[in-house]
Order: structure tokens, then sequence, then C-alpha cells
């Protein structure tokens, strides 16, 4: 009897890969992780950021020299019964922030909604500003409303950066100009800056001091309202800005 040859083939058992699934689920871990830490860390630079700058800027201030020009304007304003709205721009407004501070003269401000902002909104707080929040970007409802409440006491001051939240640097916004005007508050400008300092890699360049620096503030005569259209105000505010800024450089650099 013939036997029949059967080829011979090898069987071998499947076993199921595990290693890729095992490799992506300790990736996928991993990542969590990551951006888990991120957040805990971010949110920890939130409160350890404000106390090391109001550290810095307190050590900064305290060994700076003031000049003070022309700050009887702004005296005479508080004894007119009418609000007052200070205008400067975002550059310069940390020394303007600093000088009220220093005459505890309690003043209002715009704080925007962005979390970036709420450094900016502690140190504020620490040198007794109180806070709108807002900006004309974001929350703008609400800084209209609020700021109407305040023209309505003639005791109130608020101070606001004409060409903040986001620039263009020195062009003055028309909402705020506005809407003062329709509730006949005095508009004053204030312009400040420093012999020494350094700027910021931000859009306004904001100023801060260096050590045993001195610090000029100017302050202008009121804004005068020549029944300007919406437009023609911003854009008078603005020169008016400007000009005060402009002066005040010329009298630090004749010295």
């Amino acid at each position: 009897m013939k036997q029949c040859c059967q080829p011979y083939t090898r069987t071998t058992k499947h076993t199921p890969n595990h290693t890729a699934p095992s490799i992506k689920s300790s990736i996928s871990q991993n990542s969590r992780t990551y951006y888990t830490k991120l957040i805990v860390l971010k949110k920890i630079s939130y409160y350890i950021a404000p106390l090391f700058l109001k550290i810095l800027l307190f050590c900064i201030f305290n060994t700076c020299k003031w000049r003070v020009y022309n700050d009887s304007y702004f005296k005479q304003a508080q004894q007119i019964k009418f609000p007052i709205l200070i205008c400067s721009w975002h550059n310069c407004f940390l020394l303007v922030a600093r000088y009220f501070k220093n005459t505890k003269t309690s003043v209002w401000a715009i704080s925007s909604t962005h979390k970036d902002s709420e450094i900016m909104a502690s140190i504020l707080k620490t040198w007794n500003f109180q806070l709108i929040k807002g900006s004309s970007t974001r929350g703008w409802r609400n800084v209209i409303k609020n700021m109407m409440t305040l023209f309505n006491n003639p005791n109130n001051i608020v101070a606001v950066t004409n060409d903040g939240p986001k620039g263009p640097p020195f062009t003055a916004k028309p909402g705020s100009i506005n809407l003062a005007l329709k509730k006949q508050a005095q508009i004053i400008a204030v312009s400040a800056t420093a012999n020494r300092f350094w700027r910021l890699p931000s859009w306004d360049q904001t100023i801060i001091p260096k050590p045993f620096s001195t610090i000029s503030i100017q302050f202008a005569p009121s804004f005068i309202n020549k029944n300007y259209s919406e437009k023609e105000a911003s854009v008078a505010v603005s020169k008016y800005m400007t000009y005060n800024t402009v002066d005040l450089n010329s009298k630090i650099n004749k010295k």
C-alpha cells in the first residue's frame, strides 16, 4: 500500500501583540501627567508672580526720587464738584498709579478680564485702587455701566489708559472720553517717565524705573471740550495727551 506523502507545514501559535497598545497607553498617561503638572505650575505662577512683582516694585520705587510738575491742575480739579477722568498712555501707567498710591488718592481703574492682567490688578489692589472689571474688547458693557454710575458722583476719580488694552500705542480710543464728556467729567492728562528705566517687550513697551532713578510726572490743565463730535473728541484728546508727554520730555532734557 502506497502512503501519500503530505508536505510538512509548520504551525505557529498566534499570540496577540499587546506591545503597541501598551506603548500608546504609556504615552497617553505621560501626556496627562505632563499637562496636569503644567496646569498646577501655571496656577502656582499666578500666585507667585504677583507676590514677586510686588516685592520687586516695592524695592525699586522706595529708592526712586520724584519730580512732580503742575500737580496744581489736579488739585484745582478736585476742588470743582465734577468727577475726574485721568488719562494716561499704557506704557507709563505703572508710574502714574504709583504716584496716586504715594499721595493716598482714592482712584478707580479699569482692569481687563484677561488672565494675564490679573497680575497688574493684584498690584493695583495693593496700591489701594478700586477696580472696574472689563475692557474695550471684553466686558465693555460692565465698564460703561460702572463708569456711568461713578461719574454720577462728583467726588469720584477714574483712571484709564486710553490706548489700551492692545493699542495701537499713543492713539486714544473714544469710549471713556465720550462717556466722560457726556457726564461732564473733567479730563486731565497725566504723563510720566524716568531718567533710567527698562522697557518690557510688549506692544506698549511698559516703562519700569531702574533703582535709584528719578521719576518725573506731569499733569496737564483740564481738557477743553469745544463741542467735538465723538470721533473728533478722541483725536483731540490724543493730541492733548501727546503734547503733555512731549512737554514733559523737553523739561527733563533741559536738565
